[in-house]
């Protein structure tokens, strides 16, 4: 039971303390070893929204609660969507790694059938243009590495 003096009383309820003590003379509002309890004072006056210190501190720590589970909720659906975001990138990464891949194959084997045309080339081309050949045939070893 918590119990107040008639002033903390009087100012909780925004009134002068005499109104108080006319409604404690009056018998509407009951004390007890000469304090007004909490719920007295919400029966004497149901429309003030009397609230006692420790309703006060329930009240603030059940919005510190649900602010921190709106927080919580908030941080969670913003993961997840960056999480989404973040598979969707890697998705669309490998699918144009995999696109490379084909097309670094395909070059290999390109250098591969352009170098094994030129050593056949080489053996029936005139000697003036040996030369020039050996030197394209390097340039080509070279590229494919």
């Amino acid at each position: 039971m918590v119990k107040l003096s008639v002033s903390k009383a009087a100012r909780m309820l925004g009134i002068s303390r005499f109104d108080i003590q006319d409604q404690i003379n009056s018998g509407k509002l009951q004390t007890h070893e000469g304090y007004v309890t909490i719920d007295s004072l919400r029966l004497a006056y149901p429309n003030a929204g009397v609230d006692s210190e420790q309703d006060k501190r329930l009240k603030k720590m059940q919005q510190i609660k649900d602010d921190a589970m709106f927080k919580s909720s908030s941080v969670a659906f913003t993961q997840s969507e960056n999480e989404k975001s973040l598979m969707e990138i890697v998705a669309s990464l490998k699918t144009k790694i995999y696109k490379e891949e084909i097309k670094n194959q395909h070059y290999e084997m390109v250098f591969e059938e352009l170098g094994e045309r030129l050593d056949v080339l080489e053996k029936c081309c005139h000697a003036q243009d040996k030369e020039a050949l050996h030197k394209l045939q390097g340039w080509v070893k070279n590229q494919a590495h």
